[in-house]
C-alpha cells in the first residue's frame, strides 16, 4: 500500500507565501517549454536544482528563497515525523489551464524518494494524481489516489510513483506549487 500524508500550512506560513510569491506581481518566473514534454510548458522558479547524487557534485542553492520554503518544508516534516537525510530538488511552478485531465505521468528521480508538494494559491480541479506503477514499470498507468488540490494543503507521497499535474478547470485560472523532492533518512 502506498503511503500517503495530507496536511495544511499554518496561518504565517500561508500568510508569507501570499505576500512573497502568490500576490507578488514582481515574483521571478521563467519559461520552462519541456518540464516533463513540450505538450506542457510552465513557468518556474528554482529553487534548488538537481545536481549529480551519486558524488552531491553541482548542489548549487539557486534562489534566496531556498531557506524560507526549506523552512516550511522541514516543518512538514517534523509534523509528520520524517527525517530529511538530503534535499534533491526544489521547485515553484506555475502552469495553467490545458486541455485533457492532467499533464503526462512522470517520475522525477529512478531511484527511491519522497515527494512534498504545497499548493500556494486557490483553483478549481488541478489535482495530483498517483499512479500504481513506479519507474521500474513500462506498462499502464493506474491512478490509485486523486490527492485534491486547495491553498495552503501539502501532500506526501512516494516519488517512485507515477504521477502527474492536474490542470485547472478554468481558462483564467492558474496553479502555482511548490516541489521538494527529499531522500528520507531510515
Amino acid at each position: 500500500m502506498v503511503q500517503i500524508k495530507e496536511g495544511y500550512l499554518n496561518k504565517e506560513d500561508i500568510e508569507f507565501l501570499d505576500k512573497t510569491v502568490t500576490n507578488n506581481n514582481m515574483f521571478p518566473w521563467y519559461y520552462l517549454p519541456k518540464p516533463v514534454t513540450e505538450k506542457y510548458p510552465c513557468l518556474t522558479h528554482i529553487l534548488l536544482p538537481r545536481y549529480n547524487y551519486d558524488t552531491n557534485k553541482g548542489f548549487q542553492i539557486n534562489s534566496d528563497l531556498y531557506k524560507s520554503f526549506t523552512s516550511i518544508v522541514e516543518n512538514i516534516c517534523f509534523k509528520n515525523k520524517i527525517k530529511i537525510k538530503r534535499i534533491l530538488r526544489a521547485a515553484l511552478t506555475l502552469t495553467w489551464n490545458f486541455k485533457g485531465k492532467h499533464s503526462n505521468p512522470h517520475f522525477d528521480h529512478d531511484f527511491e524518494h519522497t515527494n512534498i508538494i504545497i499548493y500556494l494559491n486557490k483553483f478549481s480541479k488541478g489535482s495530483t494524481f498517483l499512479f500504481k506503477e513506479t519507474f521500474n514499470d513500462t506498462k499502464g498507468r493506474k491512478v490509485i489516489k486523486e490527492m485534491k488540490a486547495d491553498k495552503g494543503k501539502y501532500i506526501i507521497f512516494p516519488g517512485e510513483n507515477y504521477h502527474a499535474a492536474g490542470f485547472p478547470g478554468k481558462a483564467e485560472e492558474i496553479r502555482i506549487i511548490c516541489i521538494y523532492t527529499i531522500e528520507v533518512a531510515k
